[in-house]
């Protein structure tokens, strides 16, 4: 096993044991995610991924940020939902943050491989991110048709064990959603 393919799976790893903690409000999951976003950063430079590269370092910042504010006590620990407004809101930026990647990329002389897709995967998943460190219920849809997007991209760049990550985080957030779910119909 070469040390990329042992990053690689172990960065797999803890991507799984973070998605499955946040699932659970576990707090715990946001340092998880904050090492496998560390390894994720050369993983992707190594691919001339710079987009991907750069998520990675806005995961690894988010996850100190989602540790920090979901240990606040100030902070309501329950779930929440958005209106309609809210979310065609979160859409237009997810939509203006792809388009905004891939100008800057051009700009700058980096069209990477498949930047449309990685432009995407990391506009979506700046949003959801973001939501799921607010604790907002439908980040777990944000992120199921991100990572439907980074299947394909994963495993067309040569990391299949990231694109089957992503298949497990499909699983993961369909059950993170429920459970979510549950707990603000309960509540």
């Amino acid at each position: 096993m070469t040390p990329s393919l042992a990053l690689e799976w172990t960065s797999v790893l803890l991507n799984i044991g973070y998605a499955y903690l946040l699932g659970k409000q576990v707090r715990v999951g946001w340092l998880l995610g904050f090492v496998a976003s560390a390894i994720g950063v050369g993983l992707y430079a190594l691919q001339s991924a710079w987009i991907m590269a750069g998520l990675n370092v806005f995961y690894a910042v988010m996850g100190l940020y989602g540790w920090w504010n979901w240990g606040r006590a100030e902070v309501v620990k329950g779930v929440v939902r958005y209106a309609l407004q809210r979310h065609v809101l979160l859409m237009l930026i997810t939509g203006a943050g792809t388009a905004a990647l891939v100008w800057g990329m051009h700009a700058i002389g980096q069209p990477g491989k498949l930047l449309g897709m990685e432009a995407f995967i990391a506009s979506s998943a700046m949003v959801a991110t973001w939501m799921m460190s607010r604790k907002v219920l439908e980040n777990w849809l944000y992120w199921i048709v991100g990572d439907l997007v980074a299947v394909v991209y994963n495993h067309l760049i040569g990391y299949d064990g990231y694109a089957l990550l992503n298949v497990v985080y499909i699983v993961l957030a369909v059950v993170g959603f429920v459970r979510w779910r549950k707990e603000l119909s309960a509540g």
